[in-house]
């Protein structure tokens, strides 16, 4: 079903290494979008920096994780490049940390990939109009998550990220070990030190040597 927007004419950049999934979701854009929009798909983040660099886009659609690939890095950029750039994440990363440095980096949408087709078009609806969007089956979390934040005890989780820490793991192979982004492991770091009032790596692994948690 097309929608009911107005957005006519506009430029998309797909960005996800897998080949059935990018295909896939093209062929869900062009039934659902007007049939003058443009669809582009890439498989790199530098082949898709450098066709940000050349071509004007209206969206920019990106998985998260891509190995040997900093998707972060290049939301950064992007943001800092394009600040008009409409850039939504569609990822099977759904752990609340990981969405909300997404958010906080500037994206304006952040879609699941188990959710229906038809939320889809309800993204390109909010975003087009200025909102932030965040699918149905996330969003719910999302909320919660905002009024239980306890500031005066570890969690489980950042036990387990500050015991790999202090026995030499680096951010990238934490994030692997624990199935999770690694921006998700740089917000439990940054978590971990507010709460221990600490200040670098270093103080971290040594509180944790201190307190004998390795």
């Amino acid at each position: 079903m097309k929608s009911n927007i107005n957005i006519s004419g506009i430029h998309i950049l797909l960005l996800d290494d897998h080949a059935l999934v990018a295909e896939g979701l093209k062929q869900l854009l062009i039934k659902m979008l007007p049939d003058d929009c443009i669809i582009n798909v890439f498989n790199e983040v530098e082949k898709a920096k450098k066709e940000l660099q050349s071509i004007h886009y209206d969206y920019v659609i990106t998985d998260l994780i891509m190995p040997g690939q900093n998707v972060p890095e290049f939301i950064t950029y992007m943001r800092i490049h394009d600040p008009e750039l409409i850039i939504l994440v569609l990822s099977s990363i759904i752990d609340i940390n990981s969405i909300k440095e997404c958010l906080a980096l500037g994206v304006n949408g952040y879609i699941s990939k188990g959710t229906p087709p038809e939320e889809m078009k309800l993204a390109f609806e909010n975003t087009h109009r200025g909102r932030k969007f965040i699918s149905s089956d996330i969003s719910g979390r999302l909320a919660s998550s905002i009024f239980s934040i306890d500031n005066t005890t570890l969690t489980k989780r950042e036990l387990e990220v500050l015991r790999l820490l202090a026995t030499g793991h680096k951010t990238k192979t934490v994030a692997e070990i624990l199935h999770v982004s690694p921006i998700t492991i740089m917000t439990h770091k940054r978590n971990l030190m507010q709460k221990l009032q600490l200040h670098s790596v270093v103080g971290l692994v040594k509180y944790a040597y201190d307190n004998h948690l390795t």
